[in-house]
């Protein structure tokens, strides 16, 4: 049983992306949005701690109650439990679009957000050699297509059977709000010189974020919700009377989240975009995270992994 949450910002939110900034040759990096799934993955162990009464250090050297290490896991390890999501709430729910639907080039920038797609078929084929024995066949009326990785479209529509679909660009639910700040001295006055911009993500009006756990956790159905390093907050609360259903059957699934590369995941990818990476601060060691590489929501795979993976109907061998 999955549970769904809904969380709405107070503010603007920030995740950075995994470039340096070193004085003198840039001030200015990337963000990310939505937020990965494992920024909100950990933001969702620190609040039931929180709840519980129970401090960072007690739980990091093992005081904390058994129940609270079942539920959420050890310090420094990874949560025992899969967050699928995020997705935006925009009066329906979006999804990450797989990779392996395309749509003709340039289609996207039509103010029609209705856009013709094609499936990709898998193919086997003994005239294609290569390491993957699966091969991504589509075809388009008119001009040169591009995947629809990267973009979202209504939950229901990655199981029906219309060629004609809601398609929205990440940029259609939230705004880009430029903000400059100072880097500090350990005695809390200005750096000389640390000037830097980043750009923050607002959601635009009537938008949430959407995202669910495979696992009851001891939280309460509503509360506050501390996400990221600079601890952006928002209400979060529990979908009692609602439910996001992916029924679907065949023999590729699409990832709903962002996948941690793995010499196993790596052997299963068949449809992908651009490598995301991902660090962070680890709490546990009070020092950063090793970087380590993802791969996007929405890519797809020949076998099911874990949980956020589901199957796509109409995309059968051919």
């Amino acid at each position: 049983m999955t549970n769904w949450y809904q969380f709405e910002p107070v503010d603007t939110l920030y995740f950075r992306g995994a470039e340096p900034m070193n004085l003198g040759e840039n001030h200015t990096t990337s963000h990310v949005f939505p937020p990965p799934a494992q920024t909100l993955s950990g933001a969702l162990r620190t609040s039931v701690l929180m709840q519980q009464s129970i401090s960072i250090e007690a739980y990091a050297k093992g005081k904390a109650p058994k129940e609270i290490y079942d539920a959420i896991g050890k310090g420094g390890e990874r949560a025992p439990f899969d967050l699928i999501g995020p997705f935006f709430l925009d009066k329906e729910i979006y999804i990450p679009a797989p990779y392996s639907w395309f749509m003709e080039k340039n289609s996207s920038d039509n103010k029609n957000d209705k856009l013709e797609i094609v499936k990709g078929k898998f193919l086997q084929s003994r005239l294609l050699k290569s390491e993957k024995p699966d091969f991504i066949w589509a075809k388009a009326k008119n001009q040169e297509m591009v995947s629809l990785g990267g973009m979202w479209i209504q939950h229901q529509d990655l199981y029906s059977d219309k060629t004609s679909i809601v398609v929205k660009k990440s940029e259609a639910f939230f705004e880009n709000e430029p903000r400059t700040g100072i880097a500090l001295e350990k005695n809390r006055k200005v750096r000389e010189g640390h000037l830097y911009s980043f750009n923050h993500a607002r959601l635009k009006k009537e938008v949430s974020i959407i995202f669910g756990t495979n696992k009851t956790l001891p939280i309460q159905d509503q509360g506050v919700l501390k996400i990221g390093a600079e601890q952006r907050f928002g209400w979060y609360k529990k979908l009692t009377g609602q439910t996001i259903q992916f029924n679907g059957t065949g023999n590729f699934f699409v990832s709903l989240s962002i996948m941690e590369g793995s010499e196993d995941v790596n052997r299963s990818v068949v449809a992908t975009g651009k490598i995301l990476y991902f660090g962070g601060w680890d709490l546990h060691t009070g020092f950063h995270k090793p970087m380590k590489g993802f791969f996007p929501a929405g890519s797809v795979f020949n076998k099911k992994i874990n949980n956020h993976f589901v199957a796509i109907k109409g995309v059968e061998s051919c």
